[in-house]
């Protein structure tokens, strides 16, 4: 369901960086490189540019003052010519610096957020080092902040196996409360065992065929838990007398 403009507008920077974590949870690798697939700056930058703009948050990069530094950058090179290995001394330049990454509210400035964060890049000419640097800073800034997955095949695949495993984890918690839930039915029905179709019938109110055992939903499975307390004093005559 679509979220309101003031249903936004009442969220707070983690609250929205939630939104927009949701929106940008696994892109596919659309890039190659030096015999590796990546996922481009171009298409990391649509999909965050998007929900950032529809969740009204900004990031914005700083370079750590005092931090910034272009030193050279020497490493051997080797490649194979007619059967002979030539090796050849590189000499570039390392550029690197802390950062602070900061998310901002654009409708609270003052509700922002700061992570530490770094760059490095090197090439033949600091500026390019430089400009390096940020592009993969950033990338992976939001990337990693987001957790962002990045299959090389298949997104679906992804969605699929992260599926499965958010149905275990809610089937394990699941378990636990059911296990409450069932002990507090057989001391109920030890003291009242003529209720058992009541009790029956107030399951009924959470799964279907009244069968609690089946419920694989947290969020269900607690408020059955947290309103049986309140069942288990309201016997028959109580409710009769409330009429």
């Amino acid at each position: 369901m679509a979220e309101r403009e003031e249903d936004i507008l009442s969220m707070n920077i983690y609250q929205r960086l939630a939104k927009v974590r949701k929106q940008v949870e696994v892109i596919q690798k659309n890039a190659s490189g030096f015999n590796y697939k990546y996922v481009s700056e171009d298409e990391i930058l649509a999909r965050a540019s998007g929900a950032m703009d529809k969740y009204h948050v900004s990031l914005i990069p700083k370079i750590v003052p005092g931090t910034f530094k272009v030193e050279p950058f020497v490493y051997d090179k080797s490649k194979v010519i007619k059967g002979e290995v030539l090796t050849e001394h590189i000499t570039e330049l390392m550029t690197t610096a802390d950062m602070i990454m900061t998310w901002v509210n654009n409708d609270d400035p003052e509700d922002r957020i700061e992570v530490p964060w770094a760059m490095t890049g090197h090439q033949a000419d600091g500026s390019q080092g430089f400009g390096t640097g940020l592009s993969y800073s950033y990338r992976y800034f939001l990337l990693k902040y987001f957790g962002i997955a990045t299959p090389s095949d298949d997104p679906d695949s992804w969605r699929s196996k992260k599926n499965e495993a958010d149905a275990a984890e809610n089937k394990e918690i699941c378990a636990a409360i059911i296990a409450q839930i069932d002990e507090k039915v057989h001391l109920y029905l030890a003291d009242h065992p003529d209720d058992r179709e009541r009790v029956t019938d107030f399951a009924k109110r959470y799964v279907k065929g009244g069968n609690y055992k089946l419920i694989d939903n947290p969020t269900l499975a607690t408020k059955m838990l947290e309103s049986l307390d309140t069942f288990t004093k309201e016997t028959p005559a109580k409710k009769q007398e409330k009429k």
